[in-house]
């Protein structure tokens, strides 16, 4: 009875371990679709280190959104995040995706055929016609203001707006394929609180429309993810 109630407590305290390892250090993403081929195709698990932006907490129920030994996002890198379009979900449980970050506070892109600046935390951010409206959805879903675009005005909280502030780091994301628009180009930008980690490396890969037995890619296993 005592060697069997010692197997489930170490049992119980493995697992416990394990879910906090993966909660607080690394976690495992596994790739959907081809929008990241050639660098990673679909059934890829992925290695992400949560460290690698600072560790993120809270962003949902009780706790506000933190990060420990935060660092941003750099250009070129491969990040993995929750959906900032699955805005009924708390953040931690929205959808995560995966794409080349190709815009970091202060460049510019092409957004919906529209040069725009990409904003950062507490960096003025000049509004005009072709951004207004953009910057307003800013506002309303992840800077907490109630903002709407009157005419041709930016108005935050009741008040005209010509130089946008935001509380949040914002980053633009493409999947590297010009064909492939489920991207920035689909689901706009991200917000830092939306940030998950950076892709380390390739653990394994799987093809789904393979039998159990023969489904493991050879050629796909513990490769490092360069930026």
């Amino acid at each position: 009875m005592k060697i069997a109630l010692k197997f489930v407590i170490a049992l119980i305290v493995t697992i416990l371990l394990m879910l906090a390892f993966r909660a607080l250090v690394f976690t495992v993403y596994t790739v959907r679709g081809t929008a990241l081929e050639p660098c990673l195709v679909d059934g890829d698990r992925v290695l992400v280190n949560r460290w690698s932006y600072g560790l993120r907490t809270g962003g949902g129920g009780m706790f506000n959104y933190a990060r420990w030994a935060d660092a941003p996002v750099e250009r070129g890198d491969l990040v993995v995040f929750n959906s900032p379009a699955d805005t009924a979900e708390h953040i931690a449980i929205r959808r995560v995706l995966a794409y080349f970050c190709t815009g970091v506070p202060g460049d510019t892109v092409i957004a919906f055929g529209t040069p725009l600046k990409v904003p950062g935390k507490h960096e003025p951010c000049r509004v005009t016609d072709a951004n207004a409206k953009l910057l307003c959805m800013l506002y309303n879903r992840f800077e907490g203001e109630n903002a709407e675009v009157i005419g041709h005005k930016l108005m935050v909280d009741g008040r005209e707006t010509r130089c946008a502030i935001f509380k949040n780091d914002y980053y633009w994301f493409s999947s590297g394929r010009s064909g492939d628009t489920s991207d920035s180009r689909s689901f706009g930008l991200v917000p830092e609180t939306h940030i998950i980690g950076k892709v380390q490396m390739l653990l394994y890969s799987t093809d789904n429309r393979l039998p159990v037995y023969d489904c493991l890619r050879n050629d796909r296993w513990l490769l490092l993810i360069n930026k």
